[in-house]
């Protein structure tokens, strides 16, 4: 847990020593928490209408014999329908993840994969008082499996709903 922590804290660190000169903000994702799911998102304006984010997740669940941590990195075009950072606006985003699975029944037998992504969100920003953001997201995302170990024989790919909540801090 403390790994897990100490890795957000690094990533909010590093995001914030980026130039200040621009409309930017940091965020993560607080119900992740409850579920194993740590995510921070790093977003910069590029335009009246447009900005980049870039995010990384990490994830670690057991649901009864099996385990399943993995990695990603995603990045995203969002335009805003109004304003850069505020407002209403559709992101396209591409996304790779990578996932080990053991299975402690089976001799803690152990497996991994690989995911690229696209996917597609709308949704809708606002940032109060003080820079607090909250974003709010739904989208839809597809997986295509890139790779995976001889031991798993199903499909890791596919579509599926995407939904964004995130908080940080604007400046």
């Amino acid at each position: 847990m403390n790994r897990k922590i100490g890795f957000l804290v690094i990533a909010l660190l590093c995001a914030v020593s980026f130039s200040a000169t621009a409309q930017q903000a940091v965020k993560l994702g607080p119900l992740g928490f409850l579920f194993g799911n740590y995510n921070l998102r790093y977003e910069k304006a590029l335009s009246e209408k447009g900005s980049w984010q870039v995010g990384a997740n990490y994830y670690n669940y057991e649901i009864f014999d099996v385990t399943s941590t993995g990695f990603g990195l995603d990045a995203a075009y969002r335009n805003y329908f109004k304003e850069a950072m505020v407002g209403a606006y559709v992101s396209p985003a591409l996304g790779f993840q990578t996932n080990t699975t053991s299975v402690s029944v089976f001799d803690d037998t152990s497996a991994g994969y690989s995911l690229l992504g696209l996917g597609v969100t709308l949704g809708y920003q606002w940032i109060g008082g003080g820079g607090f953001v909250t974003d709010l997201g739904l989208g839809y995302g597809y997986n295509v499996e890139v790779g995976k170990d001889d031991k798993l024989t199903g499909d890791f790919g596919g579509g599926g709903v995407r939904f964004t909540f995130a908080i940080g801090y604007a400046f």
